[in-house]
C-alpha cells in the first residue's frame, strides 16, 4: 500500500482542486496472456493519464493507495483509506475526492467512509465491470462522470457517493444487483440521488439519512450468518470461537429464522455477544412480525438488533464499526435505529 502522489494536471488556478485516490479492481486491471484473465496491472497515473478530458475539470492529483481487487478488500485497508481522507478534508488539500475501487466490494467500503468520515467534501466512488483492455471498457467514462459529480457544488454535502453507468447513488442505499452488467448498481429506496450525463450532473429531490461513528483505532472480527432452509447454528458457533466479537445474521423475509439458529443467537446474546438481524431479501428491510421462536417479533425480545433497511453486508459494516468505537448494546441499538 503505497501514498506516493502525481500531479497529472494543473490548469487555471480556480479551478476546482481533485484528488484521485487508487485502490484498484477491474478499472486497474488487463488481460494477463499467460492466465488469460484479467489481473492488476495499471496505476492511478495511467488511468488518469488516458483521459484527456479530465484537465478540463479542474487540478487533477493522483494518489496511489493500494492496487487489489475488490476481494481483497479488508476492515484494516477501510481504517487507512479513512485516515487518508480525513487528513485530506483537514488540511484542505482538495475540493473533491474520486476513489477508484473494484465494484464487488465497493458498497462496504464507500460506507464505512460514510459513517466514520464527517466532511462536506465531496467523497466520490467509481469503477468498472470491464477490464480496461476490454473492447468496450466502461472505466473511463465512470472515472469522467465521478469527477464530474466530485467537482459540483452540489455534492457537497451528501455523504460518500457512488457513480456508475451514469447513477449517483448514496453509500447507505447502493447494492450492487448485477454480477456483469455495466448497469450493475441499483439504491434500495429512496431512488437514486441523481445522474450525470454529458458532463451535466442533475441530483434528485432524494436524500439518504446518515449515521456517525467515530474513526476508531482497531476494527473487531464481525461475521455474517446465513440463514437458509435447515440451517443449524454451526457457523455461528465457529464464528464465536474463532473470536467474533459481533454477529449479522442474514434472515429470511422480515427479518426470520428457524429454530436452531434462533437458539444459537440465544446463546452469543447471553454471553455478551450483539446480533444483528438482516435480511437477504434486497427490499422492504427488517420488522419484528412474527412471534413464534425465531420469528422477528422473539427475536427482538431476546435482544437482536435490527437492521432497518441495511443490508447484511452493510450492517456487518456499521456493527465493526460501532464496536469499534466501543459503543454498548443501548447505544448501538441506537445506532441502528
Amino acid at each position: 500500500m503505497t501514498t506516493d502522489s502525481a500531479i497529472s494536471s494543473s490548469p487555471h488556478p480556480a479551478m476546482p482542486r481533485l484528488r484521485v485516490i487508487a485502490t484498484g479492481g477491474t478499472i486497474a486491471m488487463r488481460i494477463d496472456p499467460v492466465s488469460g484473465g484479467p489481473i492488476p496491472a495499471l496505476s492511478g497515473a495511467d488511468l488518469v493519464a488516458a483521459l484527456p478530458g479530465l484537465q478540463f475539470l479542474g487540478q487533477i492529483e493522483v494518489e496511489e493507495f493500494a492496487n487489489i481487487p475488490s476481494e481483497h478488500m479488508r476492515p484494516d485497508v477501510w481504517l487507512g483509506l479513512a485516515r487518508r481522507v480525513r487528513a485530506i478534508s483537514a488540511d484542505r488539500s482538495a475540493d473533491g475526492l474520486v476513489v477508484l475501487h473494484g465494484t464487488d466490494t465497493m458498497e462496504e467500503t464507500a460506507f464505512f467512509l460514510d459513517i466514520t468520515v464527517s466532511t462536506e467534501l465531496p467523497v466520490v466512488f467509481t469503477g468498472a465491470m470491464r477490464a480496461s483492455t476490454d473492447p468496450k471498457p466502461d472505466g473511463p467514462a465512470n472515472i469522467l462522470d465521478a469527477a464530474t459529480v466530485a467537482a459540483t457544488a452540489e455534492a457537497r454535502g451528501r455523504g460518500v457517493l457512488i457513480v456508475m453507468h451514469g447513477q449517483i447513488h448514496s453509500a447507505r442505499r447502493v447494492t450492487k444487483i448485477d454480477t456483469s452488467a455495466v448497469d450493475a448498481f441499483d439504491s434500495v429506496l429512496p431512488p437514486d440521488l441523481g445522474t450525470v450525463r454529458s458532463g451535466m450532473v442533475e441530483f434528485s429531490a432524494a436524500w439518504s439519512q446518515q449515521v456517525r461513528v467515530p474513526l476508531p483505532e482497531h476494527l473487531p472480527r464481525v461475521d455474517i450468518i446465513p440463514m437458509y432452509a435447515g440451517v443449524d447454528d454451526f457457523a455461528l458457533a465457529a464464528a464465536v470461537g474463532r473470536g467474533a466479537k459481533g454477529l449479522v445474521v442474514a434472515g429470511v423475509g422480515a427479518g426470520n429464522v428457524n429454530e436452531a439458529l434462533f437458539q444459537g443467537i440465544l446463546d452469543a446474546l447471553h454471553a455478551g455477544i450483539p446480533v444483528v438481524i438482516s435480511s437477504r431479501v434486497p427490499y422492504g428491510g427488517v420488522q419484528p412480525i412474527y412471534a413464534y421462536a425465531g420469528g422477528g417479533m422473539a427475536l427482538l425480545k431476546a435482544g437482536a438488533i435490527f437492521a432497518k433497511d441495511l443490508n447484511p453486508q452493510k450492517a456487518r459494516v456499521l456493527l465493526i464499526a460501532g464496536l469499534g468505537a466501543g459503543y454498548d448494546q443501548n447505544k448501538l441499538g441506537n445506532l441502528f435505529s
